[in-house]
């Protein structure tokens, strides 16, 4: 006998294979989210370290923009952590040149360096070098 086409459908079997299909590709799919969170997350406090880091560095290359301002050697604070994951920054400078001395004893390159670190976190190291601006 004909099957006659406009009743035909899909047979109890053919759905619980096209369920268990769909039932595994749920799992697998679901299984790594949990990991994607956490890259997210990751990520975001990359982003937010960078951008503190950045604009941190603009204050300072500002603030050393001047030879007075170069030869004093003062560093704006180190920036705001509440926003960072609890990471803590430290800002340090150095004369990457020990040989490039002007007669006063400045030097004509300082090295800044922020250092974010916190507990169970990557460290992330941020370093800018400032030539003594001209006259």
């Amino acid at each position: 006998m004909k099957r006659n086409s406009a009743a035909a459908g899909l047979t109890l079997i053919e759905v619980l294979v096209a369920l268990a299909i769909f039932t595994v590709l749920s799992v697998a799919v679901l299984g790594s989210l949990p990991t994607l969170f956490k890259v997210n997350r990751s990520n975001q406090n990359d982003q937010a370290v960078t951008v503190a880091a950045k604009a941190f560095m603009e204050s300072v290359r500002t603030n050393l923009s001047t030879r007075a301002a170069f030869d004093a050697g003062v560093l704006p604070a180190a920036p705001d952590t509440s926003l960072m994951g609890g990471l803590t920054c430290t800002p340090t400078q150095s004369n990457p040149v020990p040989t490039w001395v002007t007669l006063t004893g400045s030097p004509q390159v300082r090295r800044v360096t922020l250092t974010c670190e916190g507990s169970g976190q990557p460290t992330y190291t941020f370093t800018l070098d400032v030539g003594r601006p001209a006259s």
